[in-house]
């Protein structure tokens, strides 16, 4: 007999065996959850809820991830409204392009983080985007196509990284660093807190490349978690879970994002390490030191790079909304030295504070969970004005030779 066979009653009747019932109500089960999964999916791809988005991760061992390529990315805000942006097949939220330059074409590289990545506004109102096409519809210039290489959360030293990916392959004209304030806390690991990803340390005067979190994170280029990005990159459900619980361990509960967080104009506790957003006069002497010298020595190395290579190199300015109305002197911000890092090294410095400021007089609103379209429009007005000024040519031969980075080092 059989463990599948039915058991016979008394009676004459038979029941199933309990292999059989316990396969039923498995079967039954699992439809359950599947059909259960399923209209969850429907609700969160039908009914726009604020926050709730793909998941859209891709494990990198060279800046630490990207987005999961020709995924979808899905922006929610709290005022309503939906955005949904694709990913290109390289892993940004940005148009496709093709690695060979056209010719005639002069090709500016966009490198940065969540101002440049964008996703709360649609992809042709973004300022790379507006640049592009200003310049090109007058006929003027020479036609330029504008590439954005950015993830949120990226450091100055992962945004140089993608440049040594990116620069020479895509043979771009001209590189723009696009500077928020919170970069150069990211730069640093102890202020980051964020063990994924690769960091920048001096060793004398040599840039040197903390690689650690390939030991720990290498398993994710693997097809197991592989697949399971591609899970994510695809289902709400999935994806909506997995931050949800990342929120809930990293920050409990908490239901909204804190105003001065928001615009980074949150201070650091007394005594306690700061976040990479919080003002820097409430950081310590020691940890502001430190994020100003590596983070000059990623930038000068890089602008080194771009130079040697016959290529152009400048820095776009995110200033500190909270800040901007005072003057950059008074500021509470990264604004005046960084305004002093590039005059001493001869680095075009593209500042839009004037402009955002005069607009904000004006009523329209520049900031609003990163910059608003109007922000945008601004941004990309200031950056038109700089290359009318600074036409597209390779910059001049400055001196100076960039360190290599040395070979891997955990800290």
């Amino acid at each position: 007999m059989s463990q599948f066979d039915d058991v016979s009653t008394h009676d004459g009747s038979s029941v199933p065996s309990p292999w059989k019932r316990f396969l039923f109500y498995a079967i039954l089960a699992a439809g359950t959850i599947i059909a259960g999964l399923a209209a969850a999916e429907a609700v969160l791809r039908i009914v726009p809820v604020p926050g709730i988005g793909f998941h859209t991760f891709y494990y990198d061992d060279l800046t630490g991830g990207r987005f999961y390529p020709n995924s979808v990315l899905i922006y929610q805000g709290d005022r309503g409204g939906r955005i949904r942006r694709r990913v290109n097949r390289w892993g940004y939220l940005g148009a496709e392009h093709d690695i060979v330059k056209r010719d005639g074409i002069t090709r500016i590289g966009f490198f940065g983080d969540s101002f440049t990545e964008a996703r709360q506004v649609p992809l042709e109102k973004t300022y790379y985007r507006i640049v592009e096409s200003n310049i090109n519809a007058r006929g003027a210039a020479p036609p330029v196509e504008c590439i954005a290489v950015s993830m949120p959360g990226y450091s100055t030293f992962q945004s140089y990284l993608e440049h040594t990916r990116w620069t020479g392959v895509l043979d771009l004209d001209r590189v723009v660093y696009v500077f928020c304030e919170n970069d150069p806390g990211d730069n640093l690991p102890v202020v980051k807190r964020n063990n994924h990803v690769p960091y920048p340390f001096l060793d004398g005067d040599s840039l040197c490349i903390d690689r650690s979190f390939r030991e720990r994170y290498g398993h994710k280029a693997r097809w197991p978690h592989r697949s399971w990005q591609f899970l994510k990159s695809h289902s709400l459900v999935f994806s909506t879970l997995e931050s949800r619980l990342r929120l809930l361990k990293g920050k409990g509960i908490q239901m909204t994002v804190q105003r001065e967080e928001a615009r980074m104009a949150a201070r650091a506790e007394k005594d306690a390490i700061p976040g990479e957003g919080d003002l820097p006069s409430s950081w310590p002497d020691s940890l502001i030191a430190q994020a100003r010298a590596v983070t000059e020595k990623v930038i000068t190395t890089w602008r080194d790079d771009v130079i040697d290579a016959g290529r152009s190199f400048s820095i776009l300015y995110i200033p500190r909304g909270a800040e901007m109305n005072r003057p950059l002197r008074e500021q509470d911000s990264w604004g005046r030295w960084l305004h002093e890092l590039c005059a001493a090294h001869g680095i075009d410095l593209i500042d839009p504070t004037a402009e955002f400021v005069l607009r904000e007089a004006r009523g329209e609103e520049i900031y609003y969970d990163h910059l608003t379209a109007a922000g945008h429009a601004a941004l990309a007005d200031v950056f038109l004005g700089y290359v009318t000024v600074q036409p597209f040519q390779a910059g001049p031969g400055e001196s100076g030779r960039p360190n290599e980075a040395k070979d891997d080092k955990d800290e």
